[in-house]
């Protein structure tokens, strides 16, 4: 297995991007566009012909020293494979990340399981998916009874849905309503929704009360099988009512389909407990290899 270390100026875009599409494990986190928008600086660790591809996204810190970390808007990543995400391809992989790093954080993604990382300290984290195949009629079975109360609340009948607003329109309503956006990230929002409409990957989807205000919104993104819930934002307690609303009409247009929905809460839970969904594990390392006092003073 030959592993070479590859700027992010050198990566060959093209193949890069085709191992992340075929990749067992694939997500839309992974390409290069993405990687380009959250992480800034970065370079990766590529397998033989581009087969297995594992981004490094670095971090400058105090005393000179050189960390791999996990940006905010970077849910998931790690290593991605057109073959088998064996505990063996995993180790030679974390042998080949180089020594300059003296803090590493990864965030593997759901297709890496724990017993491959065995060999690691690893922290675990949570996240939701709900089987679109099994069909509306079944999944709506297993919704809560407030959520069965808010989809017969008759106020929707005055609300309208509107997929027409602009992502400026909808990163600056993000802003004022996500309890955890940062103004310094709002050209990354704009850049990453524009890249997937570019791509015609998803779409943005919002409800109007019968005043026309603007009180949820969210971006649903395809990819690899899955339907990702990307910013999902609300106004108040009726807002927050909206987007379940929203969130249902697109559960009901993708029943029957062999998708997944991805309630993807690392960018923001949108009631996600209403829905009867699954939870999932995916595993994280955090590593500080550094000695003497540098190892206390950095972290």
């Amino acid at each position: 297995m030959t592993i070479r270390r590859i700027k992010r100026e050198d990566i060959d875009k093209v193949k890069w991007d085709s191992c992340i599409h075929y990749a067992n494990n694939g997500t839309l986190f992974g390409y290069t566009w993405y990687l380009d928008q959250v992480g800034k600086d970065w370079e990766g660790l590529v397998e033989g012909d581009y087969e297995s591809v594992f981004p490094l996204i670095r971090q400058e810190k105090k005393w000179g020293v050189t960390s791999l970390f996990v940006p905010e808007l970077l849910p998931q990543s790690g290593l991605f494979s057109i073959h088998v995400l064996s505990k063996t391809r995993i180790e030679k992989f974390m042998e080949a990340i180089p020594d300059e790093y003296g803090i590493r954080e990864f965030r593997f993604n759901e297709g890496i399981g724990a017993t491959a990382l065995s060999n690691f300290s690893v922290d675990s984290h949570h996240n939701y998916h709900l089987l679109l195949k099994e069909g509306w009629e079944k999944i709506v079975k297993n919704y809560s009874p407030e959520l069965l109360d808010v989809l017969q609340d008759k106020s929707f009948q005055k609300f309208s849905v509107d997929s027409s607003i602009s992502p400026e329109v909808l990163t600056d309503f993000y802003l004022e309503n996500h309890p955890n956006a940062k103004e310094e990230y709002k050209h990354t929002y704009l850049r990453i929704i524009y890249n997937l409409m570019h791509r015609g990957t998803g779409f943005v989807t919002s409800m109007r009360n019968e005043k026309e205000e603007l009180i949820a919104a969210n971006y649903f993104a395809f990819s690899h099988g899955k339907v990702i819930s990307l910013i999902p934002t609300w106004k108040g307690d009726m807002g927050k009512k909206s987007l379940w609303k929203l969130t249902d009409m697109l559960i009901q247009s993708q029943a029957n389909n062999p998708v997944k929905f991805d309630f993807n809460i690392a960018m923001g839970n949108l009631g996600v407990e209403h829905f009867g969904a699954k939870k999932t594990t995916f595993y994280g390392i955090k590593e500080n290899r550094l000695s003497g006092i540098k190892k206390w003073l950095v972290r």
